[in-house]
Order: structure tokens, then C-alpha cells, then sequence
């Protein structure tokens, strides 16, 4: 499994060439690359039965401390509860989130 360090966004970056059709009127490969790593990722995450939460062991949830996490709600595998990171106070912080009825 992907630690912190090497986990990549399910969104890939914007290819740097701005010209998106080559001269040919043909899409361009980086793009057609960016499109079906979109898609894909998109297709990860959304399903027709609902949103899949992103999920992480407890160990790495508590890792991802302060502002270097840009993650707002997590599934915590090793617990089986979500998480959010919210502020407290001006400290970023991971709470359970109460599912319960």
C-alpha cells in the first residue's frame, strides 16, 4: 500500500501544452492521457450506487496532521467509523463523524 508520500490524486494535473488538437484535428496524446485518467479516476470514486468514500488505515489518518492534508472526509478502515478534519479552534483536526441514528 501507498504511504503518504506516495499517494496520488485520483484527479490527474492539466497537461502543460495548451493546444489541445494537433494538426491533424486529432486530440492530442497528453490529453487524451489527461481525459481517460480523468475519467477513470471519476469512475473510482462515483458509482451508481453513490459516492465512494476515500478510505485509509488509522496509522496513516493520524499522520496526516495539520494543513499538509487536503482531505476533508475519510473512511477509517482500521476503526470502521469516518473521520473529517475540521478546525479546532485554528488547528486542523480529525473527529469522528457520529453515523449513528
Amino acid at each position: 500500500m501507498a504511504t503518504n508520500s506516495e499517494q496520488k490524486s485520483l484527479i490527474p494535473d492539466l497537461p502543460r501544452n495548451p493546444q489541445i488538437i494537433d494538426s491533424n484535428g486529432m486530440l492530442r496524446t497528453e490529453w487524451n492521457l489527461f481525459f481517460d485518467q480523468l475519467i477513470l479516476g471519476l469512475q473510482t470514486i462515483f458509482s451508481p450506487e453513490g459516492f465512494k468514500m476515500p478510505q485509509q488505515p488509522a496509522a496513516n489518518i493520524a499522520s496526516l496532521m495539520g494543513n499538509q492534508s487536503v482531505a476533508v472526509i475519510l473512511y477509517d478502515s482500521t476503526n470502521d467509523v469516518f473521520k473529517a478534519n475540521k478546525l479546532v479552534g485554528s488547528t486542523p483536526t480529525w473527529v469522528e463523524i457520529n453515523t449513528t441514528p
